[in-house]
């Protein structure tokens, strides 16, 4: 009965010891990570809203579901000055009713895990900064981007036709064709729409499925490679056809374009037969 009270007292003393500890305990950068994570997410939807359609986008939700993944993982070291720093940053401009202010937030959170050891504080605050740059692709780098990257579209279309007999001449955006009429890229049907989620999405499929190592950036460009070819054969399919670029343009053809996009995500992102 003795040693039975000492070893109560002793567990008792010891959980006395570690209530108190925990107590005291610094706050880790890991918990202002996660609470200027959620801050900055929640006011990014409010600022950008839902996707066309009144649904998120689906990288949006496999890219929080993969840092959310990472967050048990992170390392529980004390914050220091400049986290706490970030964090009140993020916070205020999580106050601030722009939608550029929520860019800032999810940057700061962003900067709060690349501050993290180890490989899984890098990969959040890669997904981060993807969100953060989600916000801003359609009012500035996507701006600057378009250009040259319809020009580059046009002119592999139109060589394509050539070589398949059909004389076609790209100028600008714009597909000659020898029929007088003209086939036009725009940004909604360019890459530029699709290379972005590819990317993120490819990205945290690899967190998902390789959490223990940094997705290799080659996974990524096979990705991006894919989807280049694949877009551009549809691009080339609609130039050469009204009727498929009519049916395209249906919400019945849109339905294999997104089911090859996701495709290529999970064959670029899944491990290879040896790592598994």
């Amino acid at each position: 009965m003795r040693e039975l009270l000492r070893r109560v007292a002793i567990c008792k003393d010891t959980l006395a010891f570690r209530i108190a500890g925990n107590a005291t305990a610094p706050v880790s950068a890991a918990w202002l990570l996660g609470c200027a994570a959620v801050a900055a997410a929640a006011h990014w939807l409010l600022a950008t809203g839902p996707i066309a359609g009144g649904s998120i986008h689906p990288m949006i939700v496999l890219a929080a579901i993969a840092f959310i993944a990472g967050l048990p993982k992170l390392e529980a070291s004390p914050a220091e000055p400049l986290d706490w720093a970030l964090f009140g940053l993020a916070l205020l401009a999580c106050m601030m009713p722009f939608r550029m202010s929520a860019t800032l937030a999810l940057g700061c959170a962003a900067a709060i895990s690349f501050r993290s050891n180890g490989v899984v504080g890098r990969a959040g605050g890669i997904l981060l900064l993807a969100l953060a740059g989600w916000g801003l692709k359609d009012s500035v780098w996507a701006g600057f981007a378009s250009v040259p990257v319809l020009w580059i579209e046009s002119h592999l279309v139109a060589g394509f036709l050539n070589l398949g007999g059909i004389m076609a001449e790209a100028t600008g955006n714009r597909v000659l064709l020898p029929d007088g009429h003209s086939f036009v890229i725009l940004r909604a049907c360019s890459l530029l729409t699709l290379a972005y989620p590819c990317a993120v999405g490819t990205f945290s499929l690899c967190r998902l499925v390789r959490p223990a190592e940094m997705p290799a950036a080659v996974r990524v460009a096979a990705a991006l490679g894919m989807l280049c070819g694949l877009n551009t054969g549809r691009l080339v399919a609609m130039a050469c056809s009204p009727a498929i670029y009519q049916y395209l343009h249906t919400e019945t053809g849109v339905l294999p374009l997104q089911l090859a996009w996701a495709g290529v995500i999970v064959l670029a992102a899944l491990p290879s037969r040896r790592a598994a």
